[in-house]
């Protein structure tokens, strides 16, 4: 089912910056060449009607609240436990590019109350809504993504009101920002079955090739190929060193890095890294590298290939960890950054982005919607530049920054 809508002009002029902690630098680093200027984006979750909440970054990387534009869709007003329900893909330094042969860019987003995924079209005065896709077999999508027109979205299991098996389903996405459903695309995955898999994420590879899925509950990377024609493979199941895959990202070099949150014990958050072989089957690299800190989840890289950061959601931090080009993984700082205003227990912080050019990075806590900013060192270190105290509202879900 296609929507359109007119442009929705940000207002940022009209509302206040929130102010720098003290003691933090109002400028990028000494070492960062001028950046420009962005935006971050995420979804609101609102049950009555699901938002994307806007917010114009400086070339400082500093944020400004520039309003919310309507999805069309309903959010599910619930801590979803997901990656990437909200993602950009065009022509530019995305993840994952559309590779078409014009400028457009795009922002995808799941309305898991409503079974739909939103398409915007990016345009220099904002969003413009260009689609709310609702066919193919859409229930409760919380992950999405895209790579060469073809779009995946991950249908979660974890339903408050049925038992249900997770799977995804495929799309194809043409240069007008219109979803057409693909036939024979949903496919189980190798994690299903009682108990609940926990899926948390969909994403393609940096080919647009392989397709992965994490499960926290089966202890399970699904893998798929996925053919010219966007038709994934049949699941692929492979094991985890350690417990809990939650979060991961790929590299350019055919690496995918995953967190490990080990059951939520104490201490024993992790991340592990995979060689993708050529049947998308995946060889441990780093096994379970540990960072002390609890509840490991999200996980960003930058666009160099040098530098990972997770979030460690019972720890109210962020860890940092440096890759080698083959993949191995060691740990570089075991509090990073922090993602919590106080001292407080169960901040629980969520998703993290980066800006395009990986100067900037970005992490949201569930419980006081904070966000808080950081400038990216040509060390891997982070230094805080900004904190948003109650950004977004209870059970926002996904970001992601241009």
């Amino acid at each position: 089912m296609r929507r359109s809508a007119v442009l929705a002009a940000l207002a940022a002029a009209t509302v206040p910056a929130f102010a720098l902690p003290a003691g933090a630098a109002a400028a990028a680093p000494p070492d960062a060449t001028p950046t420009r200027p962005g935006a971050v984006y995420a979804a609101t979750n609102d049950p009555t009607g699901n938002e994307i909440r806007v917010f114009n970054r400086a070339a400082d990387g500093r944020l400004t609240p520039a309003g919310d534009v309507a999805t069309g869709g309903l959010g599910s007003g619930n801590f979803e436990q997901s990656a990437n329900s909200v993602v950009l893909g065009g022509r530019g330094g995305e993840s994952s590019p559309i590779n078409f042969t014009g400028s457009a860019r795009f922002l995808l987003t799941t309305n898991t109350g409503s079974d739909s995924v939103s398409i915007f079209r990016v345009e220099p005065g904002g969003l413009e809504l260009v689609e709310v896709e609702e066919g193919g077999q859409l229930d409760r999508p919380i992950s999405v993504t895209v790579s060469n027109g073809v779009v995946y979205a991950l249908n979660s299991d974890q339903s408050q009101c049925a038992t249900l098996s997770a799977t995804i389903t495929g799309f194809t996405l043409d240069e007008d920002g219109q979803l057409t459903p693909i036939p024979g695309s949903t496919r189980p995955l190798a994690g299903n079955g009682p108990p609940f898999s926990g899926c948390t994420q969909v994403s393609f590879d940096k080919t647009g090739d392989v397709l992965a899925v994490t499960e926290k509950n089966a202890d399970v990377i699904t893998t798929y190929r996925v053919g010219r024609d966007g038709l994934a493979s049949q699941p692929i199941r492979n094991e985890t060193p350690g417990v809990g895959p939650f979060g991961f990202t790929f590299t350019q070099t055919d690496r995918l890095l995953t967190t490990e949150n080990n059951g939520q014990f104490e201490g024993q958050g992790a991340a592990s890294s995979f060689r993708i072989e050529k049947d998308a089957t995946l060889t441990a690299v780093s096994g379970d590298v540990r960072n002390t800190q609890t509840d490991t989840c999200w996980i960003v890289l930058t666009d160099n290939g040098k530098y990972a950061y997770v979030t460690n959601a019972m720890s109210n931090n962020i860890s940092s960890y440096r890759v080698r080009p083959d993949g191995t993984m060691t740990l570089l700082e075991a509090i990073a950054g922090r993602a919590d205003e106080l001292p407080r227990p169960v901040a629980i912080p969520e998703d993290l982005t980066l800006s395009g050019d990986s100067r900037y990075l970005y992490a949201r806590n569930a419980r006081d919607g904070d966000i808080f900013a950081f400038a990216v060192q040509s060390d891997g270190t982070l230094e805080e530049i900004q904190n948003l105290p109650r950004a977004l509202p209870p059970g926002a879900i996904g970001v992601a920054a241009r």
